[in-house]
């Protein structure tokens, strides 16, 4: 359509003829034969006479004789204005000057008249031109297109994958030895790879058809022994009523041998079930209690069915990730089909992702050990696996005192089995991956996701046979092993039984001391000038406010330690008393803070014999307890010990304050050392 527009205006352009002149001036050509040309003026030389058509290289004189044609003019005009001026000057010669003149202007005219015809020729050129170059644009297109095709084409042909290539053929090797010579054709195929390849395929396809024919016999074999299985499924379950019967008949006696067999075998269907770390425990733990201590009660709590469907989803899980790692290693196949299990690996690892399911959920089943002691009480500890994170967590859940009045002044059942070993706070994970992953993923620390369940103590793995925490991100590679769970069940019952019994004596203590019902004399006798007033629970907060002097010595970030509140009063003075009790109790004797005041409100300075005091309480008398007294002695009065100690120094503090300083001297070694301390011995 452009190439028919274009030749369609360049035909109009030819048909047409430009007018010379109006219609009121007379044609060009007899204007110059009527008029003389003037001396000088421009001679058009050969250039056209209107209205014909000009070659392109007669347009090249045009500028030229139009500047000098405008300078002629102008030089008329001046000269005729002179004329005008002079008086002496003939008619003639201005009517010269004038024709002249009237021939430059046609003459300009003229010019002017061709240059537009140039202009018109130009832009005919320019479009015949710009037509050109379209038509041969077009036709660059049209070749890039072909090669861009034939591109294409190439590539596909060189990326041809033929179905024999996925065919997983034997070596050459193996090729060479096994095929007969009629196929492997040595001679012929060792020199010709495409011979090669045709021998190979044959000796595939005679492999197949050979292992066909096996499968098929496998197959018929496969149902004669499917058909003597189903004979005897029916026979036996013929034989399962008989024998339900046959134990229900057999309850009576199990109830009067005292020997539950019902609910042995239905825990240990339930153990079956329980993840490894916790079977190791369970298994331990039993044989334990029924070798070393029958004090021990071990039990598989939790739901069968979710165990189950927990166990298959689990399975499921393993079995997809295993899929993934076989696609991903297998680096054969085309681009398409690598970008295919690239996108299925992405989507089988989102399903699995931390943010997509909670890691804090723990397995269905957990197993319960119960620690009974006789008039004591007892305590049941609850050990949850955590399949995200791999590790054992232990909680207390329940505890019974004798008698029950005790619950009150006992330790918070969740501080119960803080540092039961040293250290073993149990809030970092045992494998540090584990708590970076978390962070990483969910923005909080390992406690956190894991405290609804309990701790994951250093001692609850070993006890569950995991020993050793893998380095790696893949947390499900901690092996347990039965070997590092016996070693350590006795270690960690008898510190279990340990840490109750001891905090069960200093329940007894406390239930005395807040009823104020207990002697601190030694003896008997009227001398004594103080007596414990005041006994009662204080909160660490509230207890950093108080003005003690010596406030730096107890621990109060630490969330298990139990602080008290004491006063003895005397006729004048009172003692104030902060006392703090660990969880590692005797063998951290409770710490003692002490003030003196006296009734007229004043407080005595906390110097040197104030500190004496103090380490006489903390330090010294415990200290002597400890070598003169049994462990189970100390657990039952070392609190008891240390408030008599404290008042005795009380006593023996108030009555040197009285005696005069001209006196002190006079008492036999009533002070010690270059302080001056007051000897408490």
């Amino acid at each position: 359509l452009r190439h028919t527009t274009h030749a369609m205006k360049r035909q109009r352009a030819k048909s047409q003829t430009i007018s010379p002149t109006t219609n009121d001036e007379p044609p060009p050509k007899k204007v110059v034969k009527k008029i003389k040309p003037p001396v000088g003026p421009t001679s058009l030389g050969s250039l056209p006479l209107f209205g014909e058509r000009v070659p392109q290289n007669g347009y090249t004189d045009v500028p030229s004789l139009a500047q000098t044609t405008c300078d002629e003019i102008r030089a008329v005009i001046n000269h005729v204005n002179e004329l005008k001026q002079t008086p002496e000057s003939s008619k003639a010669d201005a009517d010269s000057l004038k024709q002249n003149g009237v021939v430059l202007f046609a003459t300009l005219r003229k010019l002017n008249r061709l240059s537009h015809l140039y202009c018109k020729d130009s832009r005919e050129q320019t479009n015949d031109q710009k037509l050109e170059v379209d038509d041969l644009h077009l036709q660059l297109q049209n070749l890039m297109y072909e090669a861009a095709h034939l591109r294409k084409e190439i590539t596909n042909c060189l990326e041809f994958r033929s179905q024999h290539e996925e065919i997983d053929l034997v070596s050459e090797e193996d090729f060479y030895t096994s095929a007969p010579e009629s196929i492997s054709k040595p001679e012929k195929t060792k020199s010709d790879q495409h011979l090669q390849m045709l021998s190979r395929l044959e000796w595939e396809l005679e492999q197949r058809k050979q292992l066909a024919s096996q499968l098929g016999q496998l197959e018929d074999e496969t149902k004669l022994q499917e058909e003597k299985i189903k004979k005897k499924q029916g026979s036996m379950a013929g034989l399962q009523p008989a024998l339900e019967n046959l134990r229900k008949a057999t309850l009576p006696i199990e109830e009067c041998l005292e020997v539950p067999l019902d609910h042995l075998r239905e825990e240990q269907a339930m153990a079956v079930l329980l993840p490894v770390p916790l079977y190791i425990f369970y298994n331990q733990a039993k044989a334990y209690g029924e070798v070393e201590d029958n004090s021990l009660t071990v039990d598989v709590l939790g739901d069968v069915n979710e165990a189950k469907a927990f166990s298959y989803s689990s399975s499921q899980d393993d079995q997809c990730n295993s899929q993934e790692e076989e696609s991903d290693s297998d680096a054969e196949g085309g681009k398409e089909e690598n970008s295919r299990r690239k996108k299925r690996s992405r989507r089988q690892r989102g399903k699995s992702s931390p943010e997509q399911k909670d890691v804090s959920k723990p397995h269905p089943l957990s197993v319960s050990l119960t620690i009974s002691i006789k008039a004591v009480g007892s305590v049941q500890v609850i050990f949850s696996y955590l399949p995200y994170f791999s590790v054992v967590c232990a909680a207390v859940t329940s505890i019974s005192l004798v008698p029950p009045a005790l619950e009150s002044d006992f330790v918070d059942k969740s501080a119960l089995l803080h540092c039961l070993f040293e250290g073993d706070t149990g809030r970092t994970s045992p494998n540090p991956v584990v708590s970076f992953h978390i962070r990483k993923h969910k923005g909080e620390v390992f406690s956190s996701a894991v405290r609804q369940h309990g701790f994951p103590y250093k001692w609850t793995q070993r006890v569950c046979g995991v020993s050793v925490m893998p380095e790696s991100m893949d947390a499900t590679a901690i092996q347990p092993h039965a070997e590092a769970s016996a070693e350590s069940i006795g270690e960690v019952v008898c510190a279990l039984k340990q840490r109750f019994v001891s905090q069960v004596n200093v329940a007894h203590q406390l239930s005395a001391l807040a009823k104020l019902k207990t002697s601190l004399d030694n003896n008997s006798d009227e001398t004594s000038q103080s007596q414990l007033v005041q006994w009662k629970s204080i909160l660490a907060q509230d207890a950093q406010n108080l003005q003690f002097g010596s406030l730096g010595i107890f621990n109060f970030q630490e969330r298990t330690n139990r602080f008290y509140l004491v006063a003895l009063q005397s006729d004048h003075s009172k003692m104030h008393c902060l006392v703090c009790i660990g969880m590692d109790y005797p063998d951290t004797a409770p710490s003692f803070a002490v003030m003196v005041e006296r009734k007229a409100g004043q407080r005595d300075k906390y110097d040197i014999q104030l500190k004496n005091m103090e380490a006489e309480a903390n330090v010294r008398f415990p200290n002597v307890l400890r070598l003169t007294c049994g462990r189970d002695e100390l657990e039952r009065t070392l609190l008891f010990e240390q408030l008599k100690k404290l008042k005795e120094v009380f006593d023996t503090y108030l009555e040197y304050c009285r005696i005069p300083h001209s006196s002190k001297a006079k008492l036999p070694n009533p002070i010690r050392g270059k302080g001056r301390l007051l000897s408490y011995s």
